[in-house]
């Protein structure tokens, strides 16, 4: 299944206020109502009028809607949706680059904690954050009620894990290299936009409040390796990076792999960060989990939706 891109949207749309006789060369988008000469009026004023707007819709795919009143007062509409960005083909050759290969022994381990792990129970740190659970298990160690977040390649095969402790400090399965390995939240679609995050919190915020399906890097460092593996994977799909602003930090990680992942994939890739212009410069406000914290769901959806349209 194939969906319009954005320029072919806004295309459509000329064609349907064409249709209608409206003299008009570019659609202005999220501008309010626009006048317009019909076509062989020469009136300076218009007697026509549209207004096209800009929706993020809830499994991330972006919607146009116009709206048009002809002469008469009718009201007609025409609306459309499609993916987040201009072009999907591929800007570079990823045929070429290897499936990931894991660690047999340490693999089997790995799965051998997994079957081991509940698969009811609760995580005390995603109760603070207040996220759910999403493909995950749970242990209760030492450290309290323990989140057991699975990573794997793009196919769903389980090659490492992440344990995410009550206090928020995070170990991975020994030897076992996670470079381009990730967790899917929900199992993408080809076609269909995927939101990638670092942590697994950002992602399940994000996923709760836009309907995307979410994946996690588990760190800036691996963002880029990730974005190539999704890419490969899912060919037909732009990708949406829920970045962080590490605005606390004397280097701003998260946002410099945000947008250097975005360079290596082109225009199929776009980059969302949250706005804490006028908060302090502080790990409290870095990511999408502390602005829906801060700001709530509706808020959130709304600053997500205007990032998007900027784009």
């Amino acid at each position: 299944m194939s969906y319009m891109t954005i320029e072919e949207q806004i295309a459509s749309h000329l064609a349907f206020l064409k249709k209608e006789q409206f003299v008009i060369d570019d659609l202005l988008i999220d501008k309010g109502f626009i006048r317009c000469n019909m076509i062989g009026d020469s009136a300076s004023r218009g007697e026509l009028c549209y207004q096209t707007k800009k929706t993020l819709l809830r499994n991330g795919l972006i919607g146009l809607a116009t709206w048009l009143r002809i002469k008469g007062g009718e009201i007609k509409t025409h609306k459309t949706y499609g993916l987040s960005n201009a072009k999907l083909p591929l800007e570079q050759d990823l045929t070429n680059i290897k499936d990931i290969e894991c660690n047999a022994e340490a693999v089997e381990k790995v799965k051998l904690f997994w079957n081991m792990s509940d698969q009811i129970g609760e995580a005390e740190y995603l109760l603070k954050k207040g996220v759910g659970y999403y493909g995950i298990r749970f242990r209760q160690t030492e450290y309290g009620k323990v989140a057991v977040i699975p990573i794997g390649d793009t196919t769903g095969k389980i090659c490492s894990y992440q344990l995410i402790n009550a206090d928020g400090s995070k170990r991975f399965a020994k030897n076992v290299e996670i470079s381009g390995l990730l967790h899917m939240l929900q199992r993408p679609i080809n076609g269909f936009p995927i939101g990638l995050a670092e942590s697994y919190v950002t992602a399940a915020s994000c996923f709760e409040v836009t309907g995307m399906a979410m994946v996690t890097s588990f760190s800036s460092e691996n963002l880029k390796a990730v974005g190539i593996a999704l890419r490969k994977r899912f060919p037909q799909s732009a990708l949406i990076i829920f970045g962080d602003d590490d605005r606390h930090l004397k280097e701003n990680k998260g946002k410099q792999t945000a947008y250097s992942t975005q360079n290596e994939l082109g225009t199929v890739c776009q980059v969302v960060m949250p706005d804490f212009e006028g908060y302090p410069k502080s790990r409290e406000f870095s990511d999408w989990n502390d602005y829906v914290r801060e700001n709530g769901v509706k808020a959130t959806r709304e600053a997500i939706q205007r990032a998007l349209n900027k784009g």
